[in-house]
């Protein structure tokens, strides 16, 4: 059987859209989905554009095509979110995960722990103050 091409999961308390990617090949069928299940997932929060943040885990993605990959990379200069981390470990997907960099707020990581440190130090300062 094969494996889901991505599955996004929400917590609300956070605010934290995680997304991750699976070794699938995705077509343009595939990259729409993706994009509507991230908008719904994204107004299931409930709350103001620009207060939550994604974790886009892309350890055990694969390269995908360049009509596939400009549907991700638009959907990342579309999305409302406050910070968008992004985590590649394999050179070739760092290559072409630093394209989709198109604003200050999206970073990428090559681990998850940096990552998440890198998305919540924002709360976990007014927490301390």
């Amino acid at each position: 059987m094969a494996s889901a091409p991505f599955r996004i999961a929400c917590d609300p308390v956070r605010r934290l859209l995680t997304m991750t990617f699976d070794q699938v090949f995705w077509d343009t069928d595939v990259a729409e989905r993706f994009r509507a299940d991230c908008l719904a997932a994204a107004a299931s929060f409930g709350c103001a554009p620009g207060t939550h943040v994604v974790l886009v885990d892309l350890r055990n993605a694969v390269l995908q095509s360049q009509s596939v990959f400009e549907r991700l990379r638009l959907l990342a200069g579309d999305a409302t979110a406050a910070k968008i981390a992004l985590v590649a470990a394999d050179p070739l997907a760092r290559m072409q995960t630093k394209r989709l960099q198109v604003r200050d707020t999206i970073v990428m990581f090559a681990e998850m722990a940096d990552a998440q440190c890198w998305l919540f130090a924002d709360e976990e300062a007014r927490a301390a103050a």
